[in-house]
């Protein structure tokens, strides 16, 4: 004989209920997202690979038009993208987990591990690098054709251009030396430090570190006349992903698996108000990482990673039209239950 309780009845419906509102929402978000992006794709306002979480779960999950210029090959979500800047992320987490391990400190100088440098190199320390006030030259693209070019470059210019920590350069050569200095203490090569020391132990099976033409699965970017890019490395240690090693990694910096909360924090504070840092943009709130926004571009790539305690955006694309954070504030709109405006077509 069952004797039926009430109050348990009760509880069951409640949630029950919970249950089938919540499935109609996503249902009808993954609707509306599938309808932004459709519309995105047709009109030639977005050709790459989408994926939207809410509450710790992929929402939506999505790829778009064509693998290269050809526009034989469709895009899945195996394909990986060059992410931009945002692979300047690996050598800051570097820079981070050495220091955990007590190989370095952020106020030592970077001489201390590349005498080869110039008398300037003593009053750069570590962390002008992570802030991108070091003072040090911008690279010279035309010139530089590889890490050695650069260095050499660096070896022969006699001053900086500011006193270091007193102003804020955004430039590529704070990121050269990061990685050269990762390469020095850990004595492997950079990109085999962030094959081997990051993403493995985080179970990125499929990232790539300066893909070349001929890698399977590696999307190539393309502008709107459809000329292909070349793939050109000045300087070494890109990481490209696919949208689901990109999602990993959001989740590791977001959950402190790679390095602590204190790490972390100090790879989110900027130099002052609205300057980049290691990890782009960030905040930490009661343990927690409460905002983690970075944009990235190079050549025809642009990649865009939204993440907060709601929800994670991550975009990336191989005809870049300017227009990643336009789309990711129509997804948001959509997340919150609010109209949402379509993207329009580019120029082209």
């Amino acid at each position: 004989m069952f004797i039926f309780n009430k109050n348990k009845i009760l509880l069951f419906a409640a949630l029950f209920i919970t249950y089938i509102h919540c499935y109609s929402q996503n249902s009808q978000k993954r609707k509306n997202l599938d309808h932004l992006f459709q519309q995105a794709q047709q009109s030639k306002a977005f050709n790459g690979n989408v994926l939207v979480a809410q509450h710790g779960k992929i929402l939506y999950e999505k790829a778009l038009g064509r693998a290269d210029a050809s526009g034989t090959i469709p895009l899945n979500n195996k394909y990986r993208f060059h992410i931009g800047s945002i692979a300047k992320e690996f050598n800051a987490v570097g820079i981070m987990m050495l220091k955990e391990q007590g190989e370095l400190k952020l106020d030592d100088p970077i001489s201390k591990f590349l005498p080869e440098l110039p008398a300037w190199a003593h009053t750069i320390k570590i962390i002008h690098l992570l802030q991108y006030t070091s003072g040090l030259p911008q690279i010279k693209w035309n010139e530089v054709k590889q890490d050695s070019d650069n260095m050499l470059a660096l070896q022969k210019t006699e001053s900086l251009d500011f006193e270091p920590g007193t102003k804020y350069d955004y430039n590529n050569n704070n990121v050269f030396l990061q990685r050269r200095i990762i390469e020095k203490i850990a004595n492997m090569p950079f990109n085999s430090f962030v094959a081997q020391k990051i993403l493995e132990p985080l179970g990125i099976k499929n990232g790539l570190i300066d893909p070349n033409e001929k890698e399977k699965l590696f999307a190539k970017s393309y502008n709107n006349k459809g000329k292909q890019d070349p793939i050109i490395y000045n300087i070494s240690g890109w990481t490209a992903l696919n949208i689901r090693d990109f999602y990993t990694w959001s989740e590791a910096i977001n959950s402190f698996k790679i390095i602590n909360t204190e790490s972390t924090l100090e790879l989110f504070k900027p130099f002052s108000q609205g300057n980049q840092t290691g990890l782009g943009e960030g905040a930490i709130q009661q343990g927690k990482v409460i905002r983690h926004i970075h944009d990235g571009a190079a050549f025809n790539y642009q990649a865009l990673l939204v993440s907060t305690p709601d929800y994670t955006i991550i975009l990336v694309t191989n005809n870049k039209q300017n227009n990643v954070e336009e789309i990711s504030r129509s997804i948001q709109s959509i997340l919150e239950g609010k109209p949402f405006k379509e993207i329009e077509s580019p120029a082209h």
